[in-house]
């Protein structure tokens, strides 16, 4: 508790928490995140990586590899 108060900041207070916007159409605004360090699957796959509709909540796992570069993910997407 003490360490809270510690850190925040008297100075210059942070304003009011404004909220995403809500998106009207799936498939608009999308989130993306990586789930890493699982046993190998098929084919040497380590890592799932997970693409997720805000609209819907629809998921897409797709598995790769921790090692994968930029382009690899681009063209898994």
């Amino acid at each position: 508790m003490h360490a809270c108060r510690k850190a925040k900041s008297k100075f210059r207070p942070h304003g009011l928490y404004i909220p995403l916007p809500i998106p009207d159409m799936p498939w608009v605004d999308i989130s993306m995140d990586f789930i890493l360090g699982l046993p190998n699957l098929s084919k040497g796959m380590n890592s799932i990586f997970v693409v997720m509709d805000c609209f819907s909540k629809m998921f897409y796992f797709i598995s790769c590899h921790k090692v994968d570069n930029a382009c690899t993910i681009a063209h898994l997407f």
